[in-house]
């Protein structure tokens, strides 16, 4: 459905809507995303901090899904 929002443009959002919008963007392309990696490192001893690297990979996958309506 056509309404008076698709008519918006981006100068014309607040700060506010501009962030929600950026936010939503990025929230809906990371649900689409999977990550897969390696760690190497080691425990301090008598503490909880753990030292070491992380190699990692993130992959994702846009195509249009089958229950994504046109």
């Amino acid at each position: 459905a056509y309404s008076d929002q698709d008519d918006r443009k981006v100068a014309d959002l607040t700060v506010q809507e501009l962030t929600e919008t950026v936010r939503s963007i990025v929230q809906e392309s990371i649900e689409k995303c999977v990550v897969a990696g390696t760690m190497q490192g080691r425990a301090v001893p008598l503490s909880l901090k753990v030292e070491g690297e992380v190699v990692a990979q993130m992959t994702c996958n846009f195509g249009k899904s089958d229950a994504e309506p046109d």
